[in-house]
């Protein structure tokens, strides 16, 4: 392939989102087209390129050492595209390209950030912008900021990171709940601060394993989720003790169905911050939603 063609760059973004998703059929619902027709742009890409990019069969789906080579420039020049497209309408004083915003789990309720508000105010210029919101644990929009994947993200970032720019947004109230049925659930504020949390089966975050096991002093979990819904369902059933944002589960509380421990110390703030990959030009749109997002003079939602 001697010059990228129309043709070439669609196979290339088809290959990129199967690379990303870890297979054709993880693609096929990114790119709503059958698992078949992703084969045959493979094939076609392979043979264009004169080079097998990936392994597929029993085996599972992994990239051959030149796939990953393909994969790495593809998604650079991808993202140049991106940021080309959105600097051209610059030009023309208009926004337009591609703009990935990574937030993390359950910020949709915060009382002092309102992602879909900020959103609204950013369509409400003329934009020609298609974005891509990605809701992933704060590790994961880490990587996909520093890998290039996503342009920024919002979560709860304490500090700086090589390779990452910092900056402070809002804070976040946790609280340590149970669920109706369990033994704590109407407990007083004397007998939760008698309780042994040790003794109860509790719920940890994968991404803040350590932190919740050390927090509760129990050496091991009676179960693990990855996202504020999956710890939510877990509480609801009555059997467990795990850490909510209070904000987030403020409607369950109000409706009887959660209530927070009442014992001292167990509730903590967390840090939420907004992250880009410094020392590169942003795209016009990128620069315009992020003081969009440090704007604390619009859209809060009011806290009840």
């Amino acid at each position: 392939m001697q010059r990228v063609s129309d043709v070439d760059l669609r196979l290339l973004r088809v290959f990129a989102t199967v690379a990303d998703a870890g297979g054709f059929a993880a693609a096929s619902a990114h790119l709503n087209v059958s698992v078949s027709t992703i084969s045959i742009h493979m094939t076609n890409l392979e043979t264009r390129l004169g080079m097998r990019l990936c392994e597929r069969g029993r085996g599972g789906f992994k990239l051959t050492e030149r796939g990953r080579l393909v994969y790495r420039e593809t998604k650079a020049m991808l993202q140049s595209l991106d940021d080309f497209a959105g600097t051209l309408a610059g030009v023309k004083s208009m926004l337009a390209g591609r703009l990935a915003i990574g937030i993390s789990d359950a910020l949709v309720s915060h009382p002092d950030f309102s992602i879909s508000d900020k959103i609204r105010r950013f369509n409400a210029i003329e934009n020609d912008v298609e974005i891509d919101l990605v809701v992933a644990a704060k590790q994961d929009l880490e990587h996909d900021v520093v890998d290039g994947r996503i342009h920024m993200a919002i979560g709860p970032f304490v500090r700086n990171k090589s390779g990452l720019a910092f900056t402070p947004m809002f804070r976040e109230t946790h609280d340590l709940y149970c669920g109706a049925g369990h033994a704590l659930f109407n407990a007083t504020k004397r007998q939760a601060e008698k309780a042994d949390l040790s003794q109860y089966r509790a719920v940890v975050r994968l991404y803040h394993q350590d932190f919740d096991l050390a927090r509760l002093g129990v050496v091991r979990q009676a179960a693990t989720v990855n996202s504020m819904e999956g710890m939510l369902s877990l509480l609801l059933s009555g059997g467990y003790i795990g850490y909510l944002p209070r904000h987030y589960a403020r409607p369950w509380a109000d409706a009887g169905r959660l209530a927070p421990i009442k014992k001292n110390d167990m509730a903590y703030e967390s840090q939420h911050g907004l992250i880009t990959k410094p020392g590169k030009r942003h795209p016009l749109a990128l620069d315009t939603f992020m003081a969009i997002a440090r704007d604390r003079t619009d859209g809060k939602a009011k806290a009840t």
